[in-house]
């Protein structure tokens, strides 16, 4: 990572920033969940797909990530994972 605090990417800002309101705004109860979706060549990949954890595969060797919309417009991502985040690490 950059050996900078203020060189840091755009996700792990956002990620200290939502966790920063949580403890500020400690009159309400949060809670959030992370995924992370990489296109690669018209095609969407689960960077934590659970399944990473025992051993590492290559990216075409994941489940592929779909994109449906419903007949109301909303658009729903199958195949991807969703974890509860408690801190910003």
């Amino acid at each position: 990572g950059p050996e900078k605090y203020e060189d840091r990417g755009i996700i792990p800002r956002v990620l200290s920033h939502i966790f920063n309101e949580f403890k500020r705004r400690s009159d309400w109860s949060y809670q959030a969940h992370v995924s992370y979706l990489e296109i690669y060549n018209d095609a969407g990949y689960d960077l934590l797909d659970p399944s990473l954890e025992d051993n590492a595969k290559a990216l075409e060797e994941l489940p592929k990530v779909l994109l449906q919309e419903d007949e109301g417009g909303n658009i729903h991502l199958k195949n991807l994972s969703a974890h509860k985040a408690t801190t910003e690490e």
